[in-house]
């Protein structure tokens, strides 16, 4: 499954509400970390169909980030069900591949 973008605060509500679990990558298209570890969360989307993976542009739903208290990109939140339940902040891909497994292996 491909990352989708989320583009709206009603459109965030929505996706974290959701039966499975949601992956939400923070970022932003000046942000040089965050398109290097995007290719990973692009593929870690493409190979795990279990969970559910979007990106939110900081920059396009100023909202999101502001209501949630997003300080440092890029940043990932797990949800189920509508609860955090995960969290990591920075570009270190192998943590985010164990966040991503320990989310999936519930």
């Amino acid at each position: 499954m491909p990352v989708v973008y989320i583009t709206s605060m009603a459109d965030f509500e929505s996706v974290i509400h959701g039966t499975r679990p949601v992956i939400v990558e923070f970022w932003a298209e000046w942000c040089t970390t965050c398109r290097s570890v995007s290719q990973i969360f692009d593929q870690l989307a493409a190979q795990h169909p279990a969970g559910e993976f979007y990106r939110l542009d900081i920059e396009e739903v100023r909202e999101v980030p502001l209501a949630l208290g997003v300080r440092n990109l890029p940043a990932f939140k797990v949800y189920v069900k509508g609860v955090q339940i995960g969290e990591l902040v920075g570009a270190d891909q192998t943590q985010l591949i164990r966040l991503v497994y320990k989310t999936l292996d519930m």
